[in-house]
């Protein structure tokens, strides 16, 4: 099981203010990235390029937290995908935490089964946990 006492982490960073994403890593390993504000075409260089950075920590266990993010379009999904994919690849677990709104976005998309995303912070830990 995930440590609950997430430490902050000073190996990654993307340009906009700290209140626009936040970055943790917990002393097992876990990368919680949570999110903020638009993920889409606007913001998708720079949020990749950070996102690229994560996946190269190559930690254990990724944990993308999308609750606090007003909108995302098929770019910022595409950037998401691309970070799971390259996670999984590198032999580690992959979760998303999203709200309802989120989900059904990504049921109209067609990548909620891809994302299975969590409702809550408990059923990310499960995901995140199962062999």
């Amino acid at each position: 099981m995930h440590d609950d006492r997430l430490k902050p982490a000073l190996t990654a960073t993307w340009p906009p203010p700290a209140e626009e994403l936040g970055l943790m890593r917990g002393a097992d390993g876990l990368v919680l990235a949570e999110l903020h504000g638009e993920i889409d075409l606007a913001t998708a260089h720079q949020l990749r390029c950070w996102l690229d950075s994560l996946a190269a920590l190559a930690a254990p266990a990724y944990l993308v937290d999308l609750r606090p993010v007003s909108f995302v379009d098929s770019t910022g999904l595409n950037l998401l995908l691309r970070l799971r994919r390259r996670v999984l690849e590198g032999g580690a677990a992959f979760a998303v935490l999203c709200s309802p709104g989120t989900r059904r976005l990504l049921r109209a998309h067609g990548t909620l089964e891809v994302l299975d995303p969590a409702s809550t912070p408990a059923e990310a830990a499960v995901r995140l946990t199962k062999d």
